[in-house]
């Protein structure tokens, strides 16, 4: 039986329906983002239309960002809004963002072990002088304890921690050249189209998911968004996209150890599937947490293939080396996660198939 509903709000990011999803090597220029980038300017983030997020956290928000990214020192200078560089020549980032999904919690459950809080974020980072958009990532973060359980406002630290550490991986990607700059789309979530749908995938009950995917792929619907609600569920956002029987196919990968999550990309990249963009996830599993990705085959073939890495660092210097070192060899970082004890980059390369 199809797990579907219909929640409210839904939202999409920007994934553009009939053209490759991930962002494709940048090869084109060795200058990464930090050594560009040496001042950002945070900005308050967006709430989006239907998601309660309280007023004064998105304050806080901004004050635990600002903190956070002056404890990591990876920019000389951290500005809050309207604020400017004591270095007027300095090359300014702007970070934005919108706030999809957020979920307080129990506080009296999580003096006790569970009732997590949870939020999900889409941030950019962007030149501040132009206005392009450089990167784009969904993070997401979780309040899981504190003292008598945690204020629930302690979320807005929990996901200062996990943005300031996902940075530092983001800024060792080169800077992109024009033609390889974010779409303008990329520059925040829309909303859906009226054509769409929504897919639950439930923790433990991943094989299922899959099946529900392919089903509504199977009339013609595509993924654009992906949305975890926490560990124990997600929502696939779906639209009409493809013309039966030229349509879309999902896989649904899920493995308790990251090394096979890459086994499984590469084995399922020779089939003509691809990652698909902010799927990356750390969801409960029978026997603890797995790590989860979505992969996709489009229509028609592609003459393209594709080659993955996954890297799972204790210390995030050594998942910035892994990136820089990847980068190297032409591939290019395509997603990123924070567990409690890792540090998760996951690498793309395009890859020619024989004979062309």
């Amino acid at each position: 039986m199809r797990e579907l509903v219909s929640p409210a709000p839904i939202v999409t990011t920007g994934i553009p329906l009939g053209e490759s999803q991930a962002t494709e090597p940048q090869t084109t220029t060795t200058i990464a983002l930090k050594d560009r980038y040496h001042a950002v300017e945070v900005e308050k983030f967006d709430v989006l239309e239907g998601v309660e997020f309280p007023t004064d956290y998105i304050q806080s928000l901004q004050d635990e960002i600002v903190k956070e990214f002056g404890k990591s020192q990876q920019f000389k200078q951290v500005l809050p809004a309207g604020q400017n560089p004591a270095d007027a020549t300095a090359s300014t980032l702007r970070l934005s963002g919108t706030v999809t999904y957020f979920d307080p919690g129990n506080r009296a459950e999580r003096y006790f072990g569970s009732g997590q809080g949870h939020i999900v974020i889409y941030v950019v980072l962007g030149d501040r002088p132009t206005g392009e958009t450089l990167v784009t990532d969904q993070i997401s973060a979780t309040l899981s304890g504190g003292i008598f359980g945690g204020n629930p406002k302690n979320i807005t630290h929990e996901f200062a921690k996990t943005l300031a550490n996902t940075t530092k991986l983001l800024l060792e990607k080169p800077v992109p050249s024009p033609g390889e700059l974010a779409p303008p789309e990329a520059a925040g979530p829309r909303p859906p189209s009226t054509d769409h749908k929504v897919v639950t995938i439930s923790s433990g009950n991943y094989d299922q998911g899959q099946v529900n995917l392919n089903a509504e792929a199977s009339t013609g619907y595509r993924l654009v968004a992906f949305t975890p609600k926490g560990m124990e569920s997600a929502d696939v956002t779906m639209e009409s996209s493809a013309t039966p029987p030229q349509v879309y196919q999902y896989r649904v990968l899920h493995t308790h150890l990251f090394g096979n999550l890459e086994k499984d990309l590469n084995k399922a990249a020779l089939d003509g599937y691809r990652y698909c963009p902010n799927t990356l996830a750390w969801l409960a599993g029978g026997f603890g947490a797995v790590g989860f990705a979505i992969i996709e085959k489009p229509p028609v073939p592609s003459k393209t293939s594709y080659e993955y890495r996954v890297h799972a660092a204790t210390q995030l210097s050594n998942a910035q080396k892994d990136v820089v070192k990847d980068q190297r060899e032409n591939f290019s970082l395509v997603g990123t996660f924070e567990t409690a004890d890792r540090h998760i980059a996951l690498m793309e390369r395009t890859v020619s198939k024989a004979g062309e």
